[in-house]
């Protein structure tokens, strides 16, 4: 009887013991990698399609072997199979392209350029250009703006549907803007009409403002600016402040914006920064240095969900938590389950990375309770920039400096690389939580049991 009772026991801690080993302890394997592109000169800024099918960047480099000068150009790479890229060269002109952002499709982009592309730029002022890239062998362009000398560049961001292009600008615009402060736009590409309006006016010249981002249908832009904009009328102080800007479009009548500032901190030192929606609009990813959930007292930036599903009443989630600076910028996935991000702070890195930069990843489903864990282990002060990833985070797409496949860049110019995710992160990994080294610590003292009564029981014979 105490033998059955002894395997009984040795069995029931098995089970109790793998399956929390095997689910739950913390994988140290790194993802792998692949280097998208390979020449002497610099390719960065990789901007992913929502459905992954291909990557937008700029490169100085020769990648189709065609006499390329060094001088940035637009690239598409469609990497529908990833092994195999096909590289197109959207541009080719003796000036420079930046500010890049792509629709879900990879059907249309947005960028900045001094090029003049469609002849209306003979002066090579910074201009805002669209573009239809469905064949990338044949892109059609569009300049939206018409700028003078010493008027600053617009940058803007395309909806995941490639009709609205959120912008965010010191130049005059549509002519309502004749002080060149810093202001929000909306371009319509379904808006003949009225293709562009000024949804923020303020007479302060010099404040800060960055990144607007749109959801998919362009109905929601999220945005940071240090302008106190009346209203809502709470940001008196100059904190660089996230707002919501909820849009309606009624062509051929210029869209309406109901704005709401979601983050109000106490003075100007705080800031939030590198704003992402999720896909679905109603979550954003902000890095801040504002104690704003009670949970980060030492002001260093770390990152927050914030639910804007009512954007009068947000609901904020801190994911990090760190001493140390964490970093300014992040990518989330469309469902507001995954998000990623580089840093070089030993609180996530792996054990012996330096200074290197690692990407991390984290699973906020349950964002009160984050998993988060290194997809790299790179070494020899590596350096990770720029990322971005389809909406199903199947990969990430970034640019580096570094030799990070062994040989393949020892130029050190910018590289294009991709991360495979998906390929890492089954199954899912996580260091035990409590509970479970509950369990674990209940297996291992069944198993001694079990093995003592199995000694005794030979013994005993």
């Amino acid at each position: 009887m105490s033998r059955k009772l002894a395997l009984v026991t040795c069995t029931l801690s098995f089970f109790f013991f793998v399956p929390n080993i095997a689910t739950s302890v913390h994988r140290s394997e790194s993802c792998d990698i692949i280097q998208l592109t390979d020449s002497n000169q610099d390719s960065d800024n990789p901007k992913v399609c929502g459905n992954g099918r291909g990557i937008l960047f700029s490169s100085r480099g020769d990648l189709l072997n065609n006499g390329h000068a060094e001088q940035p150009d637009l690239f598409f790479a469609d990497v529908s199979n990833i092994f195999q890229p096909v590289f197109y060269q959207l541009t080719n002109t003796t000036q420079s392209e930046s500010g890049l952002s792509i629709s879900d499709d990879c059907g249309e982009i947005a960028f900045d350029s001094r090029s003049n592309l469609t002849g209306g730029n003979l002066s090579n002022f910074d201009q805002l250009f669209y573009a239809d890239i469905s064949d990338p062998n044949n892109p059609m362009f569009t300049q939206l703006t018409n700028n003078g000398l010493n008027n600053k560049s617009s940058r803007g961001s395309i909806s995941g549907d490639g009709t609205k292009i959120a912008v965010g600008s010191g130049v005059d615009i549509t002519g309502d803007n004749p002080d060149l402060s810093n202001e929000y736009f909306i371009y319509d590409h379904n808006n003949i009409v009225v293709p562009f309006a000024q949804l923020t006016d303020t007479p302060v010249v010099g404040s800060i403002s960055s990144g607007p981002v749109a959801t998919f249908d362009g109905s929601r832009v999220a945005f940071i600016t240090s302008q106190n904009f009346v209203p809502p009328g709470n940001n008196a102080d100059g904190g660089r402040e996230l707002y919501l800007s909820e849009i309606s479009f009624d062509p051929p009548n210029s869209p309406d914006s109901m704005l709401y500032q979601i983050t109000n901190f106490p003075s100007g030192d705080f800031r939030a920064q590198g704003a992402q929606f999720a896909a679905g609009g109603n979550y954003i990813l902000i890095s801040s240095n504002s104690n704003i959930t009670g949970m980060n007292p030492d002001e260093n930036p770390d990152f927050f969900l914030v639910d804007v599903t009512d954007p009068a009443s947000p609901v904020f989630t801190q994911i990090t938590d760190s001493d140390e600076f964490t970093a300014a910028f992040g990518i989330i996935d469309q469902t507001a389950a995954k998000m990623a991000f580089e840093t070089n702070n030993p609180d996530f890195t792996p054990l012996g990375s330096d200074t290197s930069d690692q990407i991390i990843f984290a699973d906020i489903t349950n964002p009160d309770d984050p998993v988060i864990m290194p997809l790299t282990n790179f070494g020899n002060d590596a350096d990770v920039d720029g990322l971005s990833s389809p909406n199903n985070f199947a990969y990430i797409a970034f640019e580096s400096d570094s030799d990070l496949v062994t040989g393949n860049n020892t130029d050190e110019s910018d590289e294009v690389f991709v991360l495979l995710v998906d390929d890492c992160l089954s199954p899912p990994s996580a260091i035990p939580t409590l509970s479970e080294w509950k369990l674990i610590a209940l297996a291992g003292i069944l198993g001694i049991i079990g093995m003592f009564a199995m000694r005794r029981r030979r013994i005993g014979a």
